[in-house]
C-alpha cells in the first residue's frame, strides 16, 4: 500500500542556468559578430571576451572564426572560449599555432586540443613535448593525454626525463590518464626520480594504471623519506588490491604520522583479504579509536571497506576483547556492515559487560533483527541509555511490519516525568513507527498536547500507523480513532497542523474520514480547500469509492485556478476506470494547464490501458508542457511497449521534453529488466548538446543497469563533462556496472573531482530507492518570495537519480504520483 506524502521544497530560482545561451539577448550574436569584423584590435578582443557568454550553440561559428584573426589577443580570447565551449573542429585551427613565436598561442593550441582532442593533434603535441619553453611543454603533456590515443604513450614516456620536474609530474599524470598498461615499465623506471613531487605523481599513476606488476616498485617508495610519498604509494597499493604488500602495510597502519597510518589503513581496507583484515583487528583501540567513540573513525572506516571478509574476526573478537573500546569498535562495524547474524554476539557482549550499552545499542541499529527489539526496549526506560535506544528502536521498528510489543514501555515512557519534551516527540514518533492498531489510542490523546513538536510527532505517527496492513484474512482495520483524531484538525488556526493532519489522514484515515472530507468540500463553511483535497487523495487512494470520484469531478465544474490543479490531482489518486475517464478527457480537450494536470495524474494508474493510451496521446500535444509532463508519466505507467514514442521524444528539440523521455526509458526498462533495450533507446542521446539530457541519460542506464558499449562514453563523460549533473549521472552508470576500467576512472574522479556530491557518488555510490513510490507534491519557491510560484520552471532530481523538468502547475506545485523513497532535490532549471 502507498502512502501518501506531501513534500514542500524551498530554493533559489534566481541561481544561474548551466546553459549560458539561455541568458542572452537575441541581438548579442549578431553585435559579437559585427564587433569581430571591426578594424579596431581593441573592439575585437572585447568581443573574443565575450563568446563564452553565447554558448556552444549560437558561439561555436564565432569561435571558428576568431580563431583565425590576426592579433594575437583575439586568438587567444577565442582559444579560451573554445576551450570553455569545447568547440569541435578548434584543434584543427590552432595546432598550426605551435610553430608560432608567442609562448601564449603555443600555450593556448595546447589548451584548445586538450579540450577537443583531434586525430590529427597527437603528432603536432608530441612535437611540442621538445619545446624550449616549459609551459608549452607541460601544456603538451597535458594534452596528450585527454587524446585516449595509444600513440601518444611512447612521445610522453620519452619525456619522463624531462629536465623540468613539473613536465615530469604532468608527463605523469597523463600516462595515468591515457591507460595503457605499456606506461607501466617506464614509470616505474621514474620511483627513484630526484624530485618528491615527481615521485609522488608516478606513485599515483601507477596505481591508476592498475598493473600488478607495479608492485614491487611501489613497496620500495613504502620506504621514502618524504612522508607524502609514502602516502601515495600506500594509495596505489590500496588501488591495486596488492595482498603481497600487506605484511610491509601493516606496521605503518600504526604510524606516528597521521597522514601516513591513515592512509595504510585505507590501503589495507581496500585490499580487504583476511590477513588485512586481521591487521586492521589489531589496530583497533589504538591512537584516534581509543576514544571509545560512536563515531566514524579511520580504522573503523578500513574495516567497512574490507566489507563481508571482517565480519567473522570482528564477531569473534566481541567474545574476548581487550578493551571497552575495542569491543565499541568492533560492534560499530558489525553495525555499519548490517551483519545481522552477529547480533547474537552483540547481545551477549552486552549482558556479559564486555560491550557498553551505548555501544551495543548503535550497533544494533545497523545489525539488529526484530529478534532485537525487545533488547533495545529495555533501554528506553533508562534516562542515560533511552538516546540511543530510541535511535535504535527507531531503526528496528517498521509500520509495514507491526510490532505490538512496543506500544507498552513507550507508552511507559511518556509517562515517565523525567522524559524530556524532545524525548516525549521522539517516542510519539516511534509508537507510529510500531504499526500497532492499539497505539492509535495513546496518539489520539497527544493531539492536543501544548507542546507544538509532540503535537506533530502524533499527527505525523497517527499517518504511520496507516502503512501497517492487516494480517492475512483478517478483517480490515477500524480506523475511527484516526478518522476522530485528526479531522477536526483539518480546520485547525495553525497551517503547519492542518499540513501534518492532512498528509496523516490521507496516509491513514478511512470510509469514515473520506465522508467527512466529501462533506467539507460540498459544505458552504469557510475550510482550507487545498488541506481537504490532499487529505481525500489519500483516503481515495486507499479506499476508492466511485461515488467520491463522481463528486469531485463534479467540483471540477466550479473549481478555478489554483484549485482545479488540487481537485485534479486528489482525482487522480483514486485507481478507479472513472477516475481514469475523467483525467483521460481532461488530458485530451482541457485547456493547456489542465491537460498538464491531468497527465501527471494519470501516470499513477500503471498498467491502465486507456491511462496509457491517453499519455501517449500526449507526446503530440501542442502545447510543450504536456508533452514533458507526458513523458514523464509514460516512465510512470508504460512498458516496453510504449518506449519507442518515448525514444522520439528523446530526439525533441524541446529541452524538457528530451529531459524527460530520457528518464522515463530508464524507469520502463529497469522496470523490465532489460538493460539491452535500455542502452538501445539512450545511448545514441549519450552525446546530446544538452548538459540535463546527458545527465538523464547516464542515470537512466545507471538505473536500468545498462550501459553503452564498453562504457568509455560513461567513462569519458565522468571525466570531461562541464555540467555537473551530467558527471554524476555518469558517476552512477559507472558505479551500477563496474569494470576495471570504470574504478580506475571512479577512483580519479575521488582524487580529482571538483564538485563534492559528484565526488561522493564516485567513492560511496548514490543511495539506494527502492521501496514502492508514494504520491508526493513538491512546491517551488523563489528566494525572495513567501510563496508558491505558478508556471516557475524547474528541474527536479530523484533519490533515484533521474531528473524531471517542465513548469510548477497553477499553484506552483509539482505532483508526482509514484515518487521512489528518498530524498528530491530542487535544481536550477537548465
Amino acid at each position: 500500500m502507498r502512502r501518501a506524502l506531501l513534500f514542500a521544497c524551498i530554493v533559489s530560482l534566481a541561481a544561474p542556468a548551466r546553459d549560458a545561451s539561455a541568458l542572452v539577448w537575441p541581438d548579442v550574436p549578431e553585435r559579437v559578430e559585427r564587433a569581430l569584423a571591426s578594424p579596431d584590435a581593441a573592439t575585437r578582443r572585447a568581443a573574443a571576451r565575450e563568446l563564452t557568454s553565447l554558448g556552444p550553440a549560437r558561439g561555436a561559428p564565432l569561435v571558428l572564426k576568431a580563431l583565425g584573426d590576426s592579433d594575437a589577443e583575439v586568438r587567444v580570447a577565442a582559444a579560451q572560449s573554445a576551450v570553455r565551449l569545447r568547440v569541435q573542429g578548434a584543434t584543427d585551427i590552432v595546432l598550426a599555432w605551435l610553430a608560432e613565436r608567442d609562448a601564449r598561442l603555443r600555450v593556448a593550441a595546447c589548451e584548445v586540443a586538450g579540450a577537443a582532442p583531434s586525430p590529427r593533434a597527437v603528432p603536432a603535441l608530441a612535437r611540442a613535448l621538445a619545446d624550449a619553453d616549459q609551459a608549452v611543454r607541460a601544456a603538451a603533456a597535458e594534452a596528450l593525454g585527454a587524446q585516449e590515443s595509444a600513440e601518444a604513450v611512447a612521445p610522453l614516456a620519452g619525456k619522463l626525463d624531462d629536465p623540468s620536474p613539473p613536465v615530469r609530474v604532468q608527463v605523469a599524470r597523463s600516462l595515468a590518464r591515457l591507460g595503457f598498461s605499456k606506461a607501466v615499465v617506464p614509470l616505474v623506471g621514474k620511483v627513484q626520480d630526484s624530485v618528491p613531487e615527481v615521485r609522488q605523481a608516478v606513485a599515483r599513476a601507477l596505481g591508476d594504471l592498475r598493473d600488478a606488476r607495479a608492485a614491487q616498485a611501489l613497496l620500495l617508495l613504502l620506504r621514502d623519506t618524504v612522508p607524502e610519498v609514502r602516502v601515495e604509494a600506500l594509495a596505489a597499493l590500496g588501488r591495486l588490491r596488492a595482498t603481497e604488500s600487506v605484511d610491509a602495510i601493516a606496521p605503518l597502519a600504526l604510524d606516528r604520522n597521521p597522514s601516513v597510518r591513515h592512509a595504510a589503513l585505507v590501503a589495507l581496507g581496500r585490499i580487504g583479504d583476511a590477513k588485512a583484515v586481521r591487521a586492521l583487528v589489531k589496530a583497533l583501540g589504538a591512537h584516534e579509536d581509543g576514544r571509545g567513540s560512536l563515531g566514524p573513525t579511520p580504522v573503523r572506516e578500513a574495516l567497512v571497506a574490507a566489507g563481508p571478509a571482517a565480519v567473522d574476526e570482528l564477531t569473534k573478537l566481541l567474545a574476548r576483547p581487550a578493551s571497552p573500546e575495542i569491543a565499541t569498535s568492533a560492534a560499530w562495524v558489525l553495525g555499519a556492515l548490517k551483519a545481522t547474524s552477529s547480533a547474537p554476539a552483540i547481545v551477549a557482549a552486552l549482558r556479559r559487560g564486555a560491550l557498553p550499552a551505548p555501544a551495543a545499542l548503535d550497533a544494533l541499529a545497523g545489525a539488529g533483527t526484530a529478534e532485537s527489539v525487545p533488547v533495545v526496549l529495555e533501554f528506553v526506560s533508562d534516562p542515560r541509555g533511552r538516546a540511543e535506544a530510541l535511535r535504535a528502536a527507531e531503526a528496528l521498528l517498521d509500520p509495514a511490519h507491526p510490532d505490538g510489543r512496543a506500544v507498552e514501555p513507550l507508552s511507559a515512557v511518556l509517562r515517565d516525568p523525567r522524559t524530556s519534551a524532545e524525548e516525549r516527540a521522539a517516542v510519539a514518533a516511534l509508537l507510529g513507527r510500531t504499526g500497532a492498531p492499539r497505539a492509535a489510542t495513546v496518539l489520539a490523546g497527544l493531539v492536543k498536547a501544548k507542546d507544538d513538536a509532540l503535537r506533530l510527532a502524533a499527527i505525523d505517527a497517527l499517518g504511520a500507523l496507516g502503512g501497517a496492513p492487516s494480517a492475512p484474512g483478517a478483517p480490515p482495520r477500524d480506523t475511527r480513532v484516526v478518522d476522530d483524531a485528526l479531522l477536526p484538525l483539518v480546520a485547525d488556526a495553525d497551517p503547519a497542523v492542518r499540513l501534518h493532519a492532512a498528509v496523516a489522514l490521507g496516509a491513514s484515515g478511512g470510509p469514515h474520514a473520506r465522508r467527512e472530507l466529501l462533506g467539507k468540500l460540498d459544505g458552504g463553511d469557510e475550510a482550507d480547500r487545498y488541506t481537504l483535497l490532499t487529505a481525500l487523495g489519500g483516503v481515495l487512494e486507499r479506499h476508492p469509492d466511485p461515488g467520491a470520484d463522481a463528486r469531485l469531478a463534479s467540483l471540477l465544474a466550479f473549481a478555478a485556478g489554483p484549485e482545479r490543479d488540487a481537485t485534479i490531482e486528489a482525482l487522480g489518486r483514486s485507481p478507479t476506470a472513472a477516475a481514469v475517464r475523467t483525467l483521460a478527457a481532461l488530458a485530451q480537450r482541457g485547456d493547456p494547464s489542465d491537460r498538464r494536470a491531468a497527465t501527471v495524474a494519470l501516470g499513477g494508474h500503471r498498467g491502465d490501458a486507456a491511462a496509457v493510451a491517453a499519455l501517449r496521446a500526449g507526446l503530440a500535444d501542442v502545447d510543450a508542457g504536456v508533452r514533458a509532463d507526458a513523458a514523464f508519466a509514460l516512465g510512470l505507467a508504460g512498458d516496453p511497449a510504449g518506449a519507442t514514442a518515448l525514444t522520439a521524444a528523446l530526439k525533441s528539440r524541446d529541452h524538457d521534453v528530451a529531459v524527460n523521455a530520457a528518464g522515463a526509458i530508464g524507469r520502463i526498462y529497469a522496470r523490465a529488466k532489460d538493460p539491452r533495450g535500455a542502452a538501445n533507446a539512450l545511448c545514441p542521446a549519450a552525446g546530446d548538446a544538452r548538459g540535463a539530457v546527458r545527465a538523464n541519460v547516464a542515470a537512466a542506464l545507471a538505473l536500468a543497469h545498462a550501459r553503452c558499449g564498453d562504457g568509455a562514453t560513461t567513462r569519458k563523460m565522468l571525466a570531461d563533462d562541464a555540467s555537473e549533473l551530467a558527471r554524476a549521472g555518469a558517476a552512477r552508470a559507472a558505479r551500477a556496472t563496474p569494470r576495471p576500467e570504470d574504478v580506475t576512472t571512479l577512483d580519479r574522479c575521488v582524487a580529482a573531482e571538483r564538485n563534492a556530491e559528484v565526488a561522493r557518488i564516485c567513492r560511496e555510490g548514490a543511495p539506494r530507492a527502492d521501496g514502492p513510490g508514494h504520491a508526493v507534491t513538491v512546491f517551488v519557491y523563489g528566494e525572495t518570495t513567501s510563496s508558491p510560484r505558478p508556471r516557475a520552471p524547474y528541474l527536479l532530481q530523484y533519490a533515484d537519480g533521474v531528473l524531471r523538468a517542465g513548469l510548477a502547475d497553477r499553484r506552483g506545485a509539482v505532483f508526482d504520483p509514484a515518487a521512489p523513497p528518498g530524498l528530491i532535490m530542487l535544481r536550477p532549471p537548465q
